[in-house]
């Protein structure tokens, strides 16, 4: 900021394992959702070292952040971000458009509609997001997320726009994901929330505190 410098994250050491269920605590401006940008390639680090599934990441270019982000991490926001005018299937299908190997026609069309059967929306596949109720439209972002079967999950403040109810179905349904194996690592102010996952990670002023 202007002649100062601003350290967002300060000499943050952090590991992830597979299979954890990881929720990053703070208060605003502790670092929390810079850390979550880094996780996800959204934002590269000035210095230090970023090994994402077994692969250095913090020196790639653009493109190739683009195809980690892509092929490597699913993404679950607070906003939802669903394409309005898009049926629930379609929003589904879209990580896997990008994905130049990815399967076409059936194939595709097959996995979307097992993903959203398996979030439970199987009978709200050709709904689109204005048909839908707020816990319904983070469903679809679930299944999208984990469309190209990413080794690991980010989730920002997932249930931030939802009711009580919508929170803690939203939440189970992660803690059931975990326990199939999938590693998540998410952001939330909510203790609720948090304590759903199996490490809290809480930061402060840039730093993982101790």
């Amino acid at each position: 900021m202007g002649q100062e410098d601003v350290w967002a994250l300060n000499g943050v050491t952090l590991q992830v394992k597979k299979g954890e269920f990881v929720a990053i605590m703070g208060h605003s401006g502790s670092g929390k959702s810079t850390l979550l940008n880094v996780l996800g390639c959204l934002d590269v680090p000035t210095s230090g070292r970023y090994i994402l599934d077994g692969t250095p990441v913090a020196g790639m270019n653009r493109a190739a952040l683009a195809r980690v982000r892509n092929q490597k991490i699913g993404f679950v926001f607070q906003s939802f971000n669903l394409l309005s005018r898009t049926t629930a299937r379609e929003n589904v299908e879209l990580p896997m458009l990008y994905n130049p190997t990815a399967p076409r026609g059936k194939a595709l069309h097959d996995r979307a509609e097992y993903l959203l059967e398996h979030v439970g929306l199987g009978d709200r596949m050709l709904h689109t997001p204005g048909q839908l109720s707020g816990g319904q439209q983070q469903r679809v972002a679930i299944a999208r997320a984990l469309m190209n079967n990413p080794p690991l999950l980010l989730a920002d403040e997932p249930t931030g726009n939802l009711d009580s109810h919508a929170s803690q179905e939203i939440m189970h349904y992660f803690r059931k994901l975990n326990e199939q194996g999938q590693t998540i690592v998410m952001v939330t102010h909510e203790t609720d929330i948090a304590a759903y996952a199996k490490r809290k990670i809480v930061m402060r002023d840039g730093k993982v505190l101790p």
